[in-house]
């Protein structure tokens, strides 16, 4: 039996977490149907994991949907009648937006539907005030709504998802693709820090930045910057005009590997999320921050979404208020005078990631939910 997957793209560097858990399927392997094909070599799937019917979306039902307040719906003919037949077990849409447009052709397929939320699609106020009446269609029409944590499932139960229906799946990565290794500080050398992420407002480094410029700290830094996004320009104006533009290095997007590699080198991670003005959230968390910690990197971020869910508040992450500059400033300021606790940290935050987010462990309950979604 196999498992379908709908999803906008397959696969922007920024959704790594969608093919952590595909490439692991083993009860259910998968069969992506995606709009758009992108970075294959990066992501890889075994073969015969990529169905080929193209998407239709006529100008026409985009204008009536708009005139209507609500989104158009993703048609791919002949494809229900020639996958109807097949060993296809569930429906698995990633993305609330997705699951709006492609809620017609799930229905048509007939198979068990299953649907992933990540964040905006929870958030984001103009997205919402289109997607809620096609939201009460699709929550009663899916078997089983997933959530990375606690607080993006409490805001599925209040866009008004039925409790029984919303699962906690845990976002997740495989540990053994992070080497682990302990930090520690002389106290001379620059406090080697790293933000990884697209350059939007809710990850927040707007007010790292601020943060760092803060007069009390005192101590060598130097920050580097992993991502790229529509506020890259202004970011870099800000670290110029707030002096530190020659300690902060953007560097723009970098493969996984490069990623990765970055990790081994870096003393701790700063990911301070927000909300945006726009109301976007993480919803869930990064899964930047399970990668850092599985390399053992402390964390400096934030009491946003599922960030305390997914890391140890005072364990393995240092928590400011969200865009909240100088309680991250005094934050920053604290791992530098705890250093002798980085490498304790460093520990909590991999044993954190062994326990509730292997993503071989993770697997299992994903395929779990697709067994009791065939009832």
């Amino acid at each position: 039996m196999r498992s379908l997957h709908l999803l906008d793209s397959y696969l922007p560097r920024t959704e790594t977490f969608i093919w952590q858990a595909l490439r692991k399927l083993r009860r259910f392997p998968p069969l992506v149907m995606a709009d758009k094909m992108e970075n294959l070599d990066a992501f890889p799937l075994p073969g015969g994991a990529f169905t080929d019917f193209p998407p239709v979306r006529s100008l026409s039902s985009k204008a009536w949907a708009l005139l209507a307040g609500s989104y158009a719906p993703v048609r791919y003919p002949g494809a229900a009648a020639a996958l109807r037949g097949s060993d296809i077990a569930v429906t698995h849409v990633h993305k609330g937006f997705r699951a709006l447009v492609t809620r017609g052709f799930a229905r048509e397929l007939g198979k068990p539907l299953l649907v992933s939320f990540y964040g905006s699609d929870v958030s984001q106020a103009a997205f919402l005030r289109r997607a809620r009446a096609g939201y009460r269609e699709l929550f009663a029409q899916a078997r089983f709504l997933l959530a990375e944590g606690p607080a993006l499932r409490r805001r599925l139960i209040d866009l008004g998802a039925s409790p029984e229906k919303v699962h906690i799946q845990r976002i997740a990565i495989d540990p053994s693709d992070y080497p682990f290794r302990e930090r520690s500080w002389d106290g001379n050398r620059p406090v080697r820090l790293l933000f990884t992420g697209r350059l939007v407002e809710k990850k927040g480094l707007e007010t790292g930045l601020r943060a760092l410029a803060d007069a009390r700290i005192d101590f060598p830094w130097e920050l580097r910057v992993i991502g790229d996004g529509p506020l890259r320009a202004s970011l870099e104006a800000l670290a110029a005009r707030l002096g530190i533009g020659a300690r902060v290095n953007f560097e723009g997007y970098r493969t996984l590997d490069e990623m990765r590699a970055a990790m081994q080198t870096h003393d701790l991670l700063l990911q301070p999320s927000r909300v945006a003005r726009d109301g976007d959230s993480e919803g869930g968390a990064p899964t930047v921050l399970l990668e850092a910690q599985a390399c053992g990197l402390p964390i400096l971020s934030t009491a946003h979404a599922d960030i305390p869910y997914v890391t140890v508040p005072g364990e393995s992450s240092w928590l400011a208020p969200e865009g909240d500059a100088e309680s991250l400033a005094g934050l920053v300021l604290q791992a530098a005078g705890e250093a002798e606790r980085w490498g304790a940290m460093g520990r909590a935050g991999r044993a954190k990631v062994m326990a509730d987010h292997d993503v071989n462990r993770e697997i299992l309950r994903l395929e779990e939910l697709y067994e009791d979604a065939r009832g």
